[in-house]
């Protein structure tokens, strides 16, 4: 009897313990990289807050043909630049 827990102790020992270790070592390397899901979803973040930065864009012009003063307030702010269109299928 009791060699068949010496057996068993050992087998966990040389066995269990460096599956184990290897198993979840094998997990965080995995984890450091992003999945195509995460790379679709920062694509999107990424277009979608083009697509606000031109609509803030089109709103300040807006406002100072409307309002001469806006340009006086708001000098030290960069220039009204245009954004070239937006290649979702592009990837850095």
């Amino acid at each position: 009897m009791e060699g068949i827990v010496a057996i068993i102790i050992v087998g966990m020992l040389f066995i269990g313990l460096p599956w184990v270790i290897l198993h979840y070592i094998t997990k965080w390397k995995q984890a450091k990289t992003l999945t195509g899901e995460d790379e679709n979803l920062l694509d999107e973040l990424h277009y979608t807050a083009r697509r606000l930065e031109d609509r803030l864009h089109t709103i300040e012009r807006i406002i100072a043909a409307d309002n001469p003063e806006f340009r006086l307030r708001g000098s030290d702010t960069p220039p009204v630049r245009e954004l070239p269109d937006y290649e979702r299928a592009r990837r850095n």
